[in-house]
């Protein structure tokens, strides 16, 4: 078998042909607000506002400062080939091609389902289950040490619904609602996060004028997405609750609205790569592996951004 050119840890080609749907799995990945990190921890400065005065005497500002932290989490996958299947370069490399999918998209969706559903608070002791404070969690409590809020009640923006047809327009108007009315809202960036599962029902809401409220894009080179009220919506099936991060999460479907896609806070410590290492002279059996990793943090830059609508029938 012909040896792989280079065994060295190499980026993963996101917009090859093979990578490129999968990566499209992952929100926070594609459409967060990248920060690159130096160190597994960063802390990004977060100011309350800033007052205006009329008058010649300058009076300081009592707005509050803070900072929202970024932690990194390491993210890996192990697979293993034979190498008797293995019989010239060109099938080792659609083999690794396939496995580099497969990981892709178990990591997109692992990945979204971190940021975005995961219940249970962040933790340092068991970070493979719970790695950041999800958008979910931010909006569902008071304030969390890595995202310190200041007059956000637990449950404000949270939205829940029971699934009835006669309530989905009401119940999507009011998700926006609770943004667009506050601080943290910018149109041009706005951006709802929904799982699949959405797709049947927003098809069939309408507003009293009988016009959908969704609009299914164009895709192709148009590049035109599809869009909610007007706001430009996007599939994950990260976006469900689960008690700990999964790749298959099965709890309630959710859809989150953003009101600044700025405040989806991605922390970029080591982007996606993979690594080839054919077997070993020594080894006991004759299999190739290769291996991936990535570091990425997350965080909710304010909670008054986002409203989270669930599904719970």
């Amino acid at each position: 078998m012909a040896t792989m050119p280079a065994t060295e840890w190499r980026p993963i080609e996101w917009d090859t042909v093979a990578l490129q749907r999968a990566i499209q799995q992952s929100a926070i990945e594609t459409l967060g607000s990248g920060r690159p990190m130096a160190s597994n921890e960063k802390r990004v400065p977060r100011s309350g506002g800033m007052s205006a005065k009329i008058g010649k005497t300058y009076t300081a500002d009592e707005t509050d400062n803070d900072t929202v932290v970024l932690e990194s989490r390491k993210f890996n996958g192990l697979g293993f080939f034979d190498e008797d299947d293995l019989s010239d370069i060109e099938t080792t490399l659609d083999a690794i091609a396939v496995k580099q999918k497969d990981w892709a998209t178990t990591y997109a969706v692992k990945f979204d389902n971190s940021c975005i559903g995961v219940t249970a608070a962040k933790s340092s002791t068991d970070a493979d289950e719970r790695p950041f404070t999800s958008v979910y969690k931010a909006v569902r409590t008071n304030g969390t040490a890595d995202t310190p809020e200041s007059g956000y009640s637990a449950d404000a923006n949270y939205i829940n619904w029971n699934g009835a047809a006669s309530a989905a327009y009401d119940k999507l108007s009011e998700a926006l609602r609770v943004v667009e009315v506050g601080a943290y809202f910018n149109e041009p960036d706005a951006l709802i996060i929904a799982d699949p599962a959405f797709r049947a029902v927003l098809r069939g809401v309408k507003d009293n004028n009988g016009t959908p409220v969704f609009v299914q894009g164009q895709g192709g080179d148009s590049g035109q997405p599809d869009s909610l009220f007007g706001i430009e919506i996007v599939w994950s099936r990260g976006a469900r609750t689960a008690n700990k991060a999964s790749d298959k999460p099965e709890g309630n479907p959710l859809l989150v609205f953003c009101g600044d896609r700025n405040q989806l806070l991605r922390g970029d410590r080591l982007n996606p790569e993979f690594r080839y290492a054919p077997s070993e002279v020594h080894g006991t059996t004759d299999e190739a592996a290769i291996k991936f990793r990535a570091r990425k943090a997350f965080a909710v830059g304010h909670v008054n951004a986002f409203a989270v609508l669930e599904k719970t029938a």
